[in-house]
């Protein structure tokens, strides 16, 4: 015998609960999505993190010798009979190590760090927007399988068609979406 149920509009309900639904489709690649950019962002936030050391290392470097310079051309200069010659010699030193180093370091934060923090900031922001559109989806999914179920949901307080995302949300919503948090935990267990 051929147990075939069929909605109201023509649609054969007995072989669609194989099938992936759009919105389901979309869900999964959005997490993929996600999980992309998430090793990505860990990549340059590794990056960030040692360019930051170099700059770090880059400015004790130049603290170092700019006092160790200083104190080197005060002794000399302090001495009973300063020798001119080295007194130069250290001064010259001095100034050219100013001169190589400053732009040097400001290069390396202009190219190198300044480009990372940039990576890791675009790449967070492209994070916080994949989000955004995966809790969209997973709110749409959540209200067709209400629906699915026959249920009624409650209308969300604020008259969001998909109620309230985030954290805050309205009591109406609450109780909406505990039940379809509730229903998802239990059909995972099951399966």
């Amino acid at each position: 015998m051929n147990k075939s149920f069929i909605n109201n509009n023509g649609v054969n309900l007995l072989h669609t609960k194989n099938k992936k639904t759009k919105v389901e489709s979309q869900i999964e690649a959005l997490k993929q999505q996600e999980q992309v950019i998430i090793s990505e962002l860990s990549s340059w936030e590794t990056k960030q993190r040692k360019a930051e050391r170099l700059v770090n290392y880059l400015a004790e470097v130049n603290r170092f010798s700019t006092k160790f310079l200083a104190e080197a051309v005060e002794k000399e200069k302090n001495q009973e009979q300063p020798d001119n010659w080295a007194w130069e010699y250290l001064l010259k030193n001095k100034v050219e190590f100013a001169l190589k180093f400053e732009p040097i370091s400001k290069t390396f934060y202009e190219l190198i760090f300044q480009k990372v923090a940039s990576q890791v900031s675009y790449l967070k922001s492209q994070l916080r927007d994949c989000q955004s559109q995966l809790r969209h989806q997973e709110r749409l999914f959540a209200l067709i399988s209400i629906r699915r179920q026959g249920r009624e949901l409650l209308t969300c307080e604020y008259k969001k068609s998909i109620g309230c995302l985030g954290v805050y949300q309205c009591d109406n919503c609450q109780i909406n979406y505990s039940v379809v948090a509730d229903h998802n935990q239990i059909t995972e267990i099951s399966q």
